[in-house]
């Protein structure tokens, strides 16, 4: 007898140096499936360190979205009034800090204006025969989207040009 138990997993029957041969593959896919376990774990938790402020990044949108219409609703010739051009200001200063915190963060905002359509980044709100543009141009966005580390959290909402 090898002094190997009969129960083991092995072929029955093989020689001493199959067996040999058999426990050394076994043992190097054991190896191989250890490593494989152990840099899907790495990558796991890299990715859910990355997009751990998914959600909070998202819930922020809608704030950045606000402070971009109250600057685009004060008229140029409208902040020349002291009162007005200190409120414009500081509503500037806060959109301009929340993008630095956003950049800092990789969060990055996205216009794809004239670029093509691409339904991972934008959503096709309507279409529009346009004989001057290529179909599937985003030729209008309606309200713009934003990526978190090159995975789309908003969507750009976009016009497109369809075929004529």
């Amino acid at each position: 007898s090898s002094g190997i138990n009969a129960e083991w997993p092995l072929r029955p029957g093989a020689t001493e140096k199959e067996l040999l041969t058999d426990l050394k593959n076994k043992y190097l896919r054991a190896l191989a499936d250890g490593e494989n376990v152990r840099n899907r774990a790495k990558k796991e938790l890299e990715n859910s360190k990355i997009f751990s402020i998914q959600s909070f990044a998202k819930d922020m949108l809608p704030v950045s979205d606000v402070l971009e219409k109250a600057l685009e609703s004060v008229p140029e010739s409208e902040r020349s009034s002291k009162v007005l051009a200190n409120l414009y200001e500081g509503v500037s200063l806060t959109h301009s800090q929340l993008h630095q915190v956003f950049k800092r963060h990789n969060l990055v905002k996205i216009t794809p204006l004239g670029e093509e359509f691409d339904p991972v980044y934008h959503e096709a709100m309507f279409q529009v025969p346009d004989p001057t543009q290529t179909p599937g141009t985003v030729m209008n966005v309606i309200q713009s989207g934003y990526v978190l580390h090159s995975r789309s959290i908003r969507s750009a909402k976009v016009g497109v040009v369809k075929e004529t």
